[in-house]
């Protein structure tokens, strides 16, 4: 099935939507009868830093390269010979839609003897869109702005322009928020078990409450990035027998004379030499800039981070007399 637009043409292969440009400034004329190579399974390697990689904690970053499909790539096409043969032979015939002959590519003649090199021409595949409208109107926008590119033996070869709102994508979906685990107070010394019938005091133990990824890819229009940073809104503390607590930020560390505290109180005792389950979760909230976009919230919220903290709690009795 093929859908005519201006300037592209759409056709269905293996389940997404390839499009190459109608010009031959932009598809880099395939030689006739070539078979048109399709996008799905484009990639590109994006550079993925921050405290929130895996690996990375507050204040020290992680690192890594991941491979993603990108909406428009660059695909090979004729050597240099053959393009300015197939100029001078006569195509590529036609006009445009708005009656324009089509014209070759600019400079083409200096690589008529060049047989080794290669044009390299756009290609966009629907794979990382899910609205199609949107994903014609970026497509079009997208051959009008990028000509075809010559590559030289051994020359780099053309890396496209990713999106920023991919590479937040990227980054919201690599960002790794850490398992909550806590300290408290009071702690009996030894067994570090608690008392029942007493506020007792808790706090994380990691006092960073910011996580940031950055995904970035270095295209033929220079560097593209999109951080997304979370930040820790809250915690939520539950255990057994006990009133379950919302606790604003981290909690504050025990001392003598501070204050903020983030207290539950265990309405019963550990049986036996056991220890009570306590629960804690916390909640982040993220936002993300990037090239050319200022902050905003990103279009989806990560889900809690939850880990449990086995504690001890002892019954104290009293004699009066």
């Amino acid at each position: 099935m093929l859908t005519r637009r201006p300037t592209i043409l759409a056709s269905l292969a293996l389940g997404t939507f390839a499009l190459l440009a109608t010009s031959p400034s932009a598809h880099a004329d395939r030689l006739p009868g070539n078979p048109t190579p399709v996008a799905s399974g484009n990639k590109v390697s994006i550079t993925i830093t921050g405290t929130g990689v895996s690996g990375g904690s507050g204040g020290q970053g992680g690192s890594r390269a991941v491979s993603v499909a990108t909406p428009c790539s660059y695909t090979q096409g004729m050597t240099g010979k053959e393009y300015y043969d197939y100029i001078q032979g006569g195509g590529p015939l036609g006009r445009d839609e708005t009656g324009t002959p089509f014209k070759p590519n600019p400079g083409y003649e200096q690589y008529k003897d060049d047989d080794k090199g290669h044009w390299y021409g756009g290609m966009c595949s629907s794979e990382t869109f899910g609205d199609l409208d949107k994903f014609f109107d970026y497509a079009k926008k997208w051959f009008e702005a990028h000509d075809a590119i010559y590559v030289q033996p051994g020359g780099r070869l053309p890396v496209p322009p990713v999106p920023p709102e991919l590479l937040q994508k990227v980054a919201f979906d690599e960002m790794t928020l850490p398992p909550p685990a806590i300290d408290w107070n009071p702690k009996h010394v030894g067994d570090a078990a608690s008392v029942v019938n007493f506020d007792t005091w808790v706090w994380l133990k990691d006092r960073s409450t910011n996580r940031y990824v950055e995904a970035s890819v270095d295209s033929i229009e220079g560097r593209i990035f999109a951080r997304v940073d979370a930040d820790l809104v809250g915690m939520t503390v539950q255990a057994p027998d006990t009133e379950t607590v919302e606790c604003p930020g981290s909690g504050v560390p025990y001392s003598e004379g501070a204050t903020g505290e983030c207290a539950i109180r265990f309405g019963k005792a550990s049986p036996g030499q056991s220890k009570t389950p306590v629960t804690v979760q916390t909640n982040w909230h993220t936002t993300w800039f990037g090239t050319g976009v200022g902050r905003t919230e990103t279009p989806q919220q990560p889900g809690p981070a939850t880990a449990p903290t086995p504690i001890r709690v002892l019954e104290i009795q009293a004699i009066s007399r």
